[in-house]
């Protein structure tokens, strides 16, 4: 690899391609980043006007709906995406049958999550905000269109709408609490972006990508096509919300709301920065996969450099937020929400494991054993269940966290189970 001097640097930049790609990432980086300032003000503002029951409440509709939410978006984004790439003259099929195949299935997601919410008890409030949560199953799949963004890499399309949401909805919700409007009308706001981004979507893809015909067309052989390739991935992605959301269902039903508002308080202060790790490994994961193609060595040295890097970022941030909980708490979310401290100092710890697991997840698909992420995945929603219904029971909501945490610390160690994973882990690490 040639020295990385200022006149490589110029050389590098005066190539149209690498100018495309870089401005596309800086784009996404752009919109994370904003997004990741207006939500930590929004989400301290709206906590302290809810109050921990209601906040609670809005919680457990939104995790609620998230669980169901895979089988209404059928987890085929992502074959979608490879597939805009690899086939781009079949542009309107493949668009066509994702849209259409995703307003069918989330118009029947739509109403499992209503019967299902009546079904375990849940009362008039709780209902009505899971089905306004839930509306969005039915208005978002127009927007799969932002897809064909991504795979001609023009993603400032998206990030665009990503930041004048940043600034839009947090405005949208202190109008809320200016009016004092209530509960019912923060789900609105979830609702109103959901519509806000389609309509994007649809305004720039007529505009800018001929979609003003509308040639859309349904194809079973494609739809058939798709799913194949996507159940392992549907799958993996109903696991991953099992164990990243199901904590909160079951702690509404074992405890009460105002136990869901304070524990998701912790949640949220350990995942608004939790997109750092990733954004590490997306930016680092071009450099590791073309060291494989050419030299192991050098492929096991940048993997573990990697690992390194985005672990001890992870830490970095961590560690003072376990020092200083009371404190930070305390001054974000006010006294009512002081109690979630023991259980952010535990919660916390799962960002260590979530950054493990996306690591795992890209050096798994490296390696071609993607199935095998899928296999992991079951394994820590089976885990998560079973220690939520374990611990809560006898220890509350630091139960619930303790649970979540080492249930995503069991995906990464499920690795060692299989021989092909193990030996993969062994090689590059040893």
């Amino acid at each position: 690899m040639p020295p990385i001097t200022i006149p490589y640097i110029k050389e590098k930049w005066a190539h149209s391609g690498f100018q495309k790609y870089f401005r596309n990432m800086g784009w996404l980086i752009a919109a994370r980043v904003i997004s990741f300032i207006t939500s930590f003000l929004t989400i301290a503002i709206v906590a302290r006007y809810l109050g921990p029951e209601n906040l609670g409440r809005l919680d457990y509709a939104q995790s609620f709906v998230a669980i169901i939410s895979v089988f209404a978006s059928l987890g085929i984004d992502q074959i979608l995406y490879r597939d805009l790439i690899a086939y781009p003259e079949k542009e309107n099929e493949l668009i066509g049958t994702a849209v259409f195949s995703k307003l069918f299935f989330g118009a029947l997601a739509f109403f499992t999550a209503i019967a299902t919410s009546l079904l375990l008890g849940d009362d008039a409030i709780l209902t009505i905000l899971i089905g306004i949560c839930a509306l969005t199953f039915v208005i978002s799949p127009i927007g799969t269109v932002a897809i064909l963004f991504n795979a001609q890499v023009k993603a400032k399309y998206s990030s665009q709408i990503s930041i004048f949401l940043a600034f839009f909805l947090p405005a949208l919700k202190l109008l809320v609490i200016f009016l004092d409007k209530g509960i019912i009308y923060f789900a609105l706001v979830l609702l109103v972006e959901a519509v806000i981004s389609t309509a994007w979507s649809l305004y720039v893809y007529v505009k800018h990508f001929e979609g003003r015909h509308f040639l859309w067309r349904f194809r079973i052989d494609v739809f058939r096509r798709l799913m194949n390739d996507s159940w392992p991935l549907l799958l993996a992605g109903f696991s991953g919300y099992i164990y990243a959301k199901m904590d909160q269902v079951m702690l509404l039903h074992y405890i009460d709301a105002s136990t869901v508002g304070i524990y998701g308080v912790a949640v949220k202060l350990t995942q608004i920065w939790a997109f750092l790790p990733g954004l590490i490994v997306i930016s680092m994961l071009p450099a590791v996969v073309n060291a494989k193609k050419t030299n192991f060595i050098m492929y096991a040295k940048r993997l573990r450099a990697l690992t390194g890097l985005t672990v001890g970022v992870t830490v970095i941030i961590a560690l003072p937020l376990y020092l200083f909980a009371p404190w930070v708490i305390h001054l974000v979310f006010g006294d009512a929400f002081v109690s979630a401290t023991p259980i952010l100092r535990i919660y916390l710890w799962t960002s260590v494991a979530i950054t493990l697991v996306i690591l795992s997840q890209q050096f798994l698909i490296v390696e071609n054993l993607s199935k095998i992420f899928l296999y992991t995945s079951i394994i820590g929603a089976v885990t998560n269940v079973a220690l939520n219904v374990l611990l809560i029971p006898q220890f509350g909501a630091q139960g619930s966290a303790c649970g979540t945490m080492l249930s995503y610390f069991v995906v990464v160690l499920s690795l060692l189970i299989f021989k092909q994973s193990r030996e993969g882990i062994i090689r590059i690490f040893t």
